[in-house]
């Protein structure tokens, strides 16, 4: 069966008529803040770039705190007005995915399914953070030796 969702999809609208041109942000439950900034941070390698009074911070991904925040890609919020549900996973695009789900196992995730080779030749991984949020990884994958992705191995 084909997916044909796309092609009859109409023309994204122009500038003028308002268009959308990227995601800003995600919001991630966090009932407690600092357990999450610290996994996040050493999971990710993601800095706090600042905060929404008490009840969120605002994290993005950089070699420094002034890199996170110029960087333009999508930031994440941990929310702590928010509980973890059965929500839909979280996915983040990563490069050695091996090496992050054992990051992941260090810092207090939980695992539901190690990294292994979808279909379309992508490598994908699934684990529960410290609160129990639903969360992807994604490695884009179809150019390499399934191999490479094993922790020690390419």
């Amino acid at each position: 069966m084909q997916n044909t969702s796309c092609t009859n999809a109409s023309a994204a609208p122009s500038a003028e008529h308002g268009e959308v041109i990227g995601v800003g942000y995600f919001r991630i439950p966090a009932p407690k803040i600092e357990p999450l900034l610290d996994f996040y941070g050493k999971t990710f390698g993601m800095k706090q770039i600042g905060c929404i009074l008490e009840h969120a911070v605002i994290l993005n991904v950089g070699c420094t705190p002034e890199e996170a925040t110029t960087n333009r890609n999508v930031r994440v919020i941990l929310d702590n007005r928010l509980t973890p549900v059965d929500q839909n996973p979280v996915a983040f695009i990563v490069r050695n995915i091996g090496r992050v789900v054992e990051r992941a196992k260090d810092n207090g995730a939980t695992i539901t399914m190690e990294p292994l080779v979808a279909r379309n030749g992508n490598v994908v991984a699934k684990f529960l953070d410290p609160s129990g949020n639903r969360i992807e990884l994604i490695e884009e994958g179809s150019d390499k030796d399934e191999n490479l992705y094993l922790i020690g191995k390419g």
